[in-house]
């Protein structure tokens, strides 16, 4: 293949990393780039090899010359461009969370599915080949009926991520950490365990002392629709790490639990571990085992895996994120915030 790709957004802090994986697939042999920023598009120009400036951002909206589009904007510009880019059919890779809310992600989805337009986001997680292995072990009976889910994503402090930034005004975002990254786990939570949540009950608080307007730590309880509990609980709380957004330093935990198990996942340097403890058969016999994934190293967001997504998405297979795998998550945002305003337990108002 010899494809041109177009990139509209370029100052979202995953917008370099999206240039990385397109300029490592051989198959893309340009990337077309805007932004409303002309220092923006000069800049990237002159940095990624394959980037050639699109004369304006209907360029970008031919399908049979653009085989996709990345978009990568602040939250709350986002639905719109989505939106035009599905009436004109060109299939989207879309950085998450996409929207503000479910009620400005709704026309989106409306539009990808009237248009027949190929969409994805970039809920890499999915293509975790640990995840994978999880999955698979939820689906295959090893845990039983399931009864937990504890979810943690802790990362670096506000002030080596830059208080300024728009990810932390809400106007722009919608949220803090729990639209920002929290976002993820909850995609991971349906994918896993194949349930819906039905209800939230959340706290939220910013405690960094930094000027900002959103929630820089979050406790969600959560019940799913199996009657399962689940938990998450995010947050910018590392004193230590690199700064900025490009690897900085997290702390995470994935553990699933039934009535007859257990298995988790960690991270080990490049090495993620799955522990399984399982008294189901064919596990009863030698109930403890680890499965070890090693992953190629890879310049592309999300390594090797994330790779593989963009790939097989601009080959026209099919990937495990759909337009409403969003819908969902921002449903189960919408009722975290509602929850956390009012002081109750709040449904997951499904469109």
């Amino acid at each position: 293949m010899n494809l041109t790709v177009g990139m509209i957004g370029l100052t979202h802090p995953h917008s370099q990393p999206h240039l990385q994986t397109l300029h490592a697939l051989d198959d893309v042999a340009q990337v077309l780039v805007w932004d409303e920023d002309p220092a923006a598009r000069r800049a990237c120009r002159e940095r990624w090899p394959k980037a050639r400036e699109a004369g304006s951002l209907a360029a970008m909206l031919n399908p049979a010359e653009v085989a996709a589009v990345v978009v990568a904007l602040p939250n709350r510009e986002t639905p719109a461009i989505l939106q035009q880019v599905a009436a004109e059919r060109v299939p989207i890779l879309a950085e998450k969370p996409c929207a503000r809310s479910a009620a400005e992600f709704l026309p989106v989805l409306q539009s990808a599915q009237q248009a027949g337009t190929p969409f994805t986001a970039f809920y890499l997680w999915r293509r975790h080949p640990a995840m994978l292995a999880i999955r698979d072990l939820v689906r295959s009976g090893a845990l039983g009926r399931l009864t937990s889910v504890e979810l943690r994503m802790v990362t670096t402090q506000v002030r080596l991520r830059d208080p300024s930034h728009w990810l932390f005004q809400r106007e722009i975002a919608g949220g803090g950490i729990l639209s920002w990254l929290g976002c993820h786990w909850l995609d991971l939570l349906r994918y896993l365990t194949g349930q819906e949540v039905e209800t939230v009950a959340a706290m939220l608080d910013t405690i960094s002392g930094e000027a900002i307007d959103v929630e820089d730590v979050a406790s969600l309880g959560m019940r799913l629709s199996g009657g399962a509990m689940a938990s998450l609980y995010a947050g910018y709380l590392l004193a230590g790490g690199r700064p900025g957004y490009i690897a900085p330093g997290y702390d995470q935990a994935v553990i699933l639990r039934g009535t007859e198990g257990v298995v988790s996942h960690r991270a080990e340097g490049n090495e993620h571990i799955v522990a399984l403890e399982s008294h189901a058969a064919p596990w009863a016999a030698s109930p403890r085992c680890e499965y070890r994934f090693s992953l190629p190293d890879s310049p592309a967001y999300g390594g090797q895996y994330g790779l593989e997504f963009v790939r097989d998405f601009l080959a026209g297979q099919e990937v495990p994120v759909a337009a409403v795998d969003v819908l969902r998550v921002l449903e189960i945002l919408d009722a975290a915030y509602a929850s956390a305003a009012a002081g109750r337990v709040m449904a997951v108002e499904r469109r």
